[in-house]
């Protein structure tokens, strides 16, 4: 039985953890729509009788906002006890385990 406590920091955790999904998921489809429209102004350079500089200053604007939405997501992706980023493996690894039991800093059960 767990205590309430430990209830809350699990809620919290799990929410953190679907806002970190959601940004990757995000992140991922501007990512994927800026190389797409990259692609497309290639091939039509007048597509919808608009300029090559503005169709490249969008999949630029696309591809920029899908790197601040991962890395938000990121750096919000923290233990609700101690606050630190729960990375995989070790402080120079850039990945996060996705759901872990228990923080590796602080120990509290997340899960």
């Amino acid at each position: 039985m767990s205590s309430p406590r430990e209830e809350r920091v699990i809620e919290e955790f799990q929410r953190r953890r679907q806002t970190l999904l959601r940004n990757f998921a995000l992140a991922m489809v501007l990512i994927g729509l800026g190389l797409g429209l990259r692609q497309l102004i290639d091939s039509y350079p007048n597509f919808l009788g608009i300029g090559v500089n503005t169709w490249r200053a969008l999949s630029i604007a696309q591809l920029i906002s899908g790197v601040v939405f991962a890395v938000t997501g990121f750096n919000q992706y923290k233990c609700p006890v101690c606050d630190k980023i729960l990375r995989a493996h070790d402080k120079y690894y850039l990945g996060v385990a996705i759901n872990p039991d228990k923080c590796p800093h602080c120990g509290a059960r997340l899960s």
